[in-house]
């Protein structure tokens, strides 16, 4: 190490003021490096000796030093403690050799910061994979735990100058909020100075074509010139930071457009207000205003879907009751171990997965699977964490915990599918990558040869021109007017739509994926057949009799079955009898005092249990019933059987319409559903559909998404359960019905408030033409263009015409998008 006292700067790592006095040096074939510790002088060592030196030519860091949670933790060393590795060691999944975790890395301040991390991990040995998350600075990694540990990648990770920590949506969702803070802050100023700034345009512009003294011009223009500062460079500073950065990597994408639009009418106004000439601040300030509105409606977007993994976690609960002997004691449910018992009382949610030991109930899981009837279990049967249990009582042994719980698997790939999905590459952005060299190329032919004929003041106002005239004020606004319409006509067709990238995807839609259960159907069992014992010959009053006794039963009852057979007995006005002495059977069925009669309501086996008398044939028809998925349940008073009713789920109103008008629109139709393939078919029947997937599950349902997607095809998933987020996370676009679960509606791209099949048929509709509006604004803005660049290369546009020509080409653009209403 040398130090010195004749040189000071800056060092060449964390880029901190560094005094000459504490500067430590080594030499590299590019020149001396200063550092102004040892930590940095280390860190860039490595760096270099794994080639990755090109980290510190892309790197744009907002400010120097090493942030405080690193110097905190450099406190400790580079070795990660003991507390550190088991808090982490919590959040690690996989079987086998084969592991996976989610870290959050402190210390990222730009994308060149995660090209590191990505590399670093990549090289060292062991790690099979690692991918960063810019947005979160949340990292996903795969390892082999036979060839390096958890402690050895903290390590690793903390060598390149940063530190890894567990990933928590709390975290996530403080660093979205301060995104969008700033974001909102940027475009307030934004507006603000804007509106402003339109008060001094308009008296320059009535000066220019009526006459202004020149001393009122004077202080218009440099107010003009003080408002419109603060909008260009600091509203306008994160796109400056994006051009320059797009420049320096030699891709030039929208936001050089911006900014050679917003800098070039910003540097000729200055120029012309010192010269006498006219000024176009106004022009300058709209470009960063407008794009900015833009931005902040997405980052809005962004962060309410975010918060779909953080309600789906909510689901299970955090205590369990442990089961110690003859105690029972509360716990956090991150304290139960495998193998643990634990109880569950009636009407509480199952904390864990696990399998039943003791004790015979129903859960009702449509919250996590989606299947619309509960599920009876008993010893040896399997129960899934965050299912509700019914009226019996189960003691459960706990077979799966943390990260590999049924909901915790659901909640990751909901989580991989949203990191996955990219936004839609705008139209302008491709055809700005090839606009913008043509653009300079213009300007520059302009000045060489304006300055070959007149003086170079002219010459560089052509030139100027040129660059003015191309300002992308149209251009920026055909997209957004379009989408903005767009999104709201939606909205008052009661479509929620969370993007205008999702706007615009939704009209390349080749099939639409349909859940069954409350999606294509009510979500909800009705009586769809009522059947009389006795002579076998439908009648009302026998039908009514049957309903009749057994809605009076299932009075007590809070099972969906019951539920259904009052509301069907309310619907059609029966008058009920009191009861009594009510029991319910977990999973078998209810018997209550009816009438002077013990009535008995439930299974076959229920009824048979209790010497009642089946007429076979009529057995066998309730049989044949239940092959087209309706469920029978038998009604008897006292020993005599008085028939049965048979309840379904049976398809909304409208969704045969619905889907005669998906196929008329060549899209093809598919019902994706857990539920047994008879009920799956009886449903695709009735409304017109022939692809009919049954029996799956969730991590199923997105397989079979991705499964459509290798195919070519553009998939949306209808669906409207948390059974379905994860497949509404991997479809190209997710639509879910408002009636739905929280969790199926913040994973989706639209929610569907009218909670009909045809709300899905109009939102495609809806985007063919906001599609068909936004490929006309963009030929219009362009062609605006086209025709007017060689009208200013010719000298023959002074720039503040050319600025009312771009005024009109925007009204243009707006009156257009305004169509959509």
């Amino acid at each position: 190490m040398e130090t010195s006292t004749a040189h000071s700067g800056r060092c060449d790592h964390c880029l901190l003021p560094v005094d000459g006095q504490d500067a430590r040096y080594d030499d590299y074939p590019t020149g001396r490096k200063t550092f102004c510790c040892n930590a940095c002088r280390a860190i860039y060592r490595m760096i270099q000796e794994e080639g990755l030196g090109e980290f510190y030519r892309k790197r744009d860091w907002r400010s120097s030093g090493i942030p405080k949670t690193l110097i905190t933790a450099g406190d400790r060393g580079t070795e990660p403690d003991v507390e550190e590795l088991e808090a982490l060691a919590t959040f690690i999944r996989g079987d086998g050799l084969v592991k996976e975790a989610n870290l959050m890395i402190d210390g990222i301040r730009c994308a060149s910061c995660i090209w590191l991390n990505e590399k670093v991990l990549e090289r060292t040995p062991g790690i099979l994979s690692a991918r960063v998350n810019f947005a979160t600075h949340r990292a996903q990694i795969r390892w082999d735990s036979s060839r390096i540990t958890l402690g050895r990648i903290l390590s690793r990770i903390r060598s390149a100058g940063y530190i890894a920590r567990t990933f928590t949506p709390d975290a996530h969702e403080a660093l979205l909020k301060q995104q969008n803070r700033d974001l909102l802050l940027r475009f307030g100023t934004a507006a603000f100075f804007s509106m402003q700034l339109m008060l001094f345009s308009f008296g320059l512009y009535a000066g220019f074509f009526q006459g202004i003294d020149p001393v009122s011009k004077h202080w218009l223009e440099y107010g003009a010139l003080l408002v419109c500062t603060p909008v260009l460079f600091y509203s306008g500073w994160p796109f400056l930071k994006s051009a320059a950065r797009g420049i320096r990597n030699r891709s030039l994408n929208m936001d050089v457009l911006i900014v050679l639009g917003a800098l070039s009418a910003y540097a000729l106004s200055v120029r012309q207000m010192l010269m006498g000439g006219e000024v176009y601040f106004d022009t300058s300030a709209m470009i960063i205003t407008l794009v900015l509105l833009g931005r902040l409606l997405e980052n809005a977007a962004r962060h309410k879907a975010s918060e779909a993994v953080t309600r789906l976690l909510a689901l299970q609960p955090q205590e369990a009751r442990l089961v110690q002997g003859t105690d029972r004691v509360i716990v956090p449910a991150a304290r139960v171990l495998i193998g643990d018992l634990i109880e569950i009382l009636p009407g509480e949610k199952v904390p864990l997965d696990g399998i039943v030991r003791q004790g015979t109930s129903e859960t009702d899981g449509s919250l996590v699977t989606g299947e619309s009837m509960p599920v009876d279990v008993s010893a040896g049967s399997e129960v899934i964490g965050g299912s509700l249990n019914g009226l019996g009582s189960l003691i459960v042994e706990v077979t799966r915990i943390g990260q590999d719980t049924l909901i915790a698997q659901i909640s990751r790939l909901v989580e991989q599918a949203q990191a996955a999905t990219a936004p839609i590459q705008r139209l302008a952005d491709r055809i700005s990558a090839y606009f913008i060299p043509v653009v300079l190329a213009a300007s520059g032919a302009t000045f060489w040869y304006s300055y070959h004929y007149f003086y170079v003041d002219h010459s560089l106002l052509n030139a100027v021109s040129v660059l003015v005239i191309a300002c992308p004020c149209a251009l920026g606004l055909a997209t957004p007017v379009a989408v903005l319409a767009g999104t709201g006509f939606a909205a008052r067709k009661g479509i929620l739509i969370k993007g205008g990238d999702i706007l615009e995807r939704i009209h390349k839609v080749h099939t639409v994926v349909l859940d069954k259960t409350g999606t294509i159907t009510t979500g909800k069992m009705s009586v769809v057949e009522i059947r009389g014992q006795g002579s076998g010959v439908r009648g009302q009053g026998e039908e009514k009799e049957i309903v009749q006794y057994a809605a009076s039963a299932e009075q007590g009852s809070e099972h969906p079955m019951g539920s259904a057979i009052v509301r069907h007995a309310e619907q059609e006005g029966i008058q009920l009898y009191p009861f009594a002495a009510f029991k319910a059977t977990p999973g078998q069925g209810v018997e209550a005092a009816v009438n002077g009669s013990v009535v008995v309501v439930g299974k076959r086996a229920y009824l048979e249990a209790r010497g009642v008398a089946l007429d076979p044939a009529i057995v066998q028809e309730a049989g044949l019933i239940e092959n087209t998925g309706k469920t029978v349940i038998w009604v008897a008073r006292g020993t005599m059987s008085l028939g049965y009713l048979a309840l379904m789920d049976i398809p909304k109103e409208d969704s045969e319409a619905a889907v005669g008008l998906l196929k008329s629109m060549r899209i093809d139709v598919t019902m994706v559903t857990g539920d047994n393939a008879a009920t799956a078919r009886a449903i695709a029947d009735r409304t017109g559909i022939t692809s009919v997937i049954a029996g799956v599950l969730p991590r199923e349902k997105s397989e079979e998404i991705e499964r459509l997607k290798a195919q070519g095809k553009v998939v949306a998933m209808v669906g409207d359960g948390i059974n379905d987020a994860p497949a509404l996370a991997a479809a190209d676009i997710g639509m879910a019905m408002a009636s739905g679960t929280d969790i199926a509606m913040e994973s989706a791209d639209v929610v569907l408030m009218r909670s009909d099949l045809k709300s899905v048929v109009q939102a495609i509709e809806l985007s063919r033409k906001t599609f068909r509006i936004i490929k006309q604004n963009l030929f219009w803005a362009f062609f605006y263009n086209v025709a007017a660049i060689p009208l200013a290369m010719a000298g023959l546009l002074n720039p503040i015409i050319a600025a009312a020509a771009m005024a009109i080409s925007s009204v243009t653009v707006v009156m257009n998008s305004l169509r959509l209403r």
